[in-house]
């Protein structure tokens, strides 16, 4: 369909995807500012390892993301190293993240249902009749 419609598929299986990265950056730094690789191991614990990103990815989607306005960077002075760059949620990021949790809850509970009738119409069944 991507071939002759002339979309990208590329891009259009990439896009749900960035969105759940910034969710996920989102929901770290909104618990407490953090620096790129800071946000990286949250999200890398978070998922349980399910979601490693790689930096440049990482970078590109913070600055994407402050342009966008959810998010704020300042300075850290360290005595110790080299400074770095923290993030920090802004009110319309606190709103974005609000949303899209309040649209996983409404999710959740139809997942619950779904998951309900599986029980009730196929649990032990062992195929034969489907």
């Amino acid at each position: 369909m991507c071939e002759t419609s002339g979309h990208n598929c590329k891009n259009k299986l990439n896009y749900p995807e960035r969105r759940w990265i910034q969710f996920l950056i989102l929901r770290v730094v909104c618990q407490e500012s953090l620096h790129g690789y800071g946000i990286v191991k949250a999200i890398e614990e978070l998922s349980e390892g399910r979601h490693i990103i790689k930096s440049g990815t990482m970078y590109t989607t913070l600055r994407r993301m402050e342009k966008e306005g959810l998010l704020e960077s300042f300075w850290e002075r360290s005595d110790t190293g080299p400074d770095k760059r923290m993030y920090k949620v802004t009110g319309d990021g606190r709103k974005h993240l609000k949303e899209w949790l309040e649209m996983l809850m409404e999710r959740k509970r139809m997942m619950e249902k779904i998951l309900l009738f599986y029980e009730q119409e196929f649990r032990g069944d062992d195929c034969e009749n489907i």
